[in-house]
């Protein structure tokens, strides 16, 4: 098989793919031919290193996020399958889809209303040490010293915990950061690959 044929026939078993996806597959085995016949091997031999276009298109859907690999071997098999299963089906993946986005938005939510809550109880401490100095102001006014100083002790207390506090507001902040970022990279790992381009696992074959 030369390589036009190859990638012809690799772009006709790939068309269920956008053309752009079409374009990059073709592009990147023609260069990996083009790299085996600048080492010293045949067209032929070039092209069989690389195996049948049938194993190639199926290493290449594989390699596809869950939801458009299904769809685009639906497709490969008939496009009117694919609608009839859209519509059809259209009462059960909308509840699904909307489910979906609730549990992702739930899960945000609770993640950011912790972090939130930690600052308000860090910010009410802190704001509590001037309110217990103005306390003991009046105690010392008053001439109630045990009140005053008790007051004292309170607002340094408060103060204390209100650092101590607004460092694991910090902390806390930049976990959870972290945590809803690896929450939103899962939730759309079913839409989308995050790690390696989709030929990767091929290139090593090939």
């Amino acid at each position: 098989m030369t390589k036009q044929e190859f990638l012809e026939r690799l772009g006709e078993l790939l068309s269920c793919l956008p053309d752009d996806k079409i374009a990059e597959s073709k592009a990147f085995y023609a260069e990996a031919i083009a790299d085996r016949m600048e080492d010293g091997a045949t067209e032929d031999e070039a092209v069989a290193a690389l195996g049948s276009p049938g194993v190639v298109a199926e290493a290449i859907l594989d390699e596809l996020p869950a939801v458009p690999r299904a769809v685009a071997k639906t497709r490969r098999k008939s496009r009117t399958l694919l609608w009839v299963l859209a519509i059809a089906g259209s009462p059960v993946w909308l509840v699904l889809a909307l489910a979906f986005v609730i549990v992702v938005a739930a899960v945000y939510v609770c993640i950011w209303a912790l972090v939130v809550c930690i600052w308000v109880l860090a910010a009410a401490l802190v704001v509590g040490c001037p309110a217990a100095a103005l306390f003991a102001y009046w105690g010392f006014a008053a001439g109630n010293a045990p009140f005053g100083v008790a007051y004292i002790g309170a607002g340094l207390a408060l103060l204390g915990l209100g650092m101590f506090c607004l460092g694991g507001a910090v902390a806390a902040t930049k976990q959870l950061t972290k945590l809803s970022h690896y929450w939103g990279r899962k939730a759309l790992s079913p839409f989308k690959k995050a790690d390696a381009p989709a030929n990767a696992p091929v290139a090593a074959a090939a």
